[in-house]
């Protein structure tokens, strides 16, 4: 007897749509397209593992990891490019199948993430040290000032990648002196802030501990959420503070 397909919300399909980000996860082609002055549908929702496999299909997939024991459950279901769906499908490869698994995991992950934002907050007078990032001169005096990150170097494990690495290790080399003496600055105006700022980011970093994620990833959301409560105008000021806490202690 074979799978009926499912008929998903409108709901649903703006949850698919706003996972990928409304572009097709496989080659990046807008999942709509502008004709007349209307947008119209370029999308079709795939199946990664088949709503019903042929044979050969099922001998090709039997040890693979599945994302939902229900073929139409939603973490089954990704939006692709009208021309990715049928590459996708036809002829099925396990290759492809894993690249499109991955894929949807990160996603599912990262919709996840977005949820816990919602629980932990943090201090909004972090705004003011992160502007300060962009336009305050005093920071061009620390620039000069010779600051060796042991901290980054003695936490950091094999699970941040080389890039990430030294970026967190540059961004400790020429921001750190100039946080550090912005927090001490509004401790002054707020006693203590700076400590309950530091509870916060720690406490945002057990949970993601907690969830056994990697160094990299946990790195990743820890930026993301900086960026999605403080709103900074780059996403550079949310890793200059993430690598801030790490040198600080409150992360790794």
């Amino acid at each position: 007897m074979s799978n009926p397909r499912k008929k998903y919300s409108d709901a649903q399909n703006v949850a698919f749509l706003s996972q990928v980000s409304r572009v097709c996860p496989l080659c990046a082609e807008p999942l709509f397209y502008k004709k007349s002055g209307k947008s119209f549908k370029n999308y079709e929702l795939a199946h990664i593992y088949p709503l019903n496999p042929t044979n050969e299909e099922k001998h090709l997939l039997q040890d693979e990891e599945h994302l939902s024991d229900d073929v139409n459950d939603e973490d089954n279901i990704i939006p692709l490019c009208e021309i990715c769906h049928g590459k996708f499908d036809k002829p099925r490869t396990v290759e492809e199948y894993r690249t499109l698994l991955l894929l949807k995991k990160k996603l599912i992950d990262r919709s996840g993430q977005e949820a816990i934002w919602k629980r932990y907050t943090i201090e909004d007078e972090i705004s003011q040290i992160i502007e300060a990032i962009y336009d305050d001169p005093e920071l061009e005096n620390d620039a000069e000032i010779d600051f060796t990150p042991r901290e980054v170097d003695e936490k950091l494990d094999s699970t941040i990648s080389r890039p990430t690495k030294l970026k967190i290790k540059g961004n400790v080399r020429e921001y750190y002196i100039f946080i550090r003496r912005k927090f001490s600055e509004l401790d002054g105006v707020n006693y203590d802030f700076s400590e309950i700022i530091s509870l916060q980011i720690k406490t945002y970093y057990l949970k993601q501990k907690s969830m056994g994620i990697d160094q990299q990833a946990i790195f990743e959301n820890i930026v993301a959420w900086i960026y999605a409560k403080t709103k900074p105008k780059t996403n550079d000021a949310a890793e200059i503070m993430a690598s801030f806490f790490i040198q600080n202690c409150e992360v790794f």
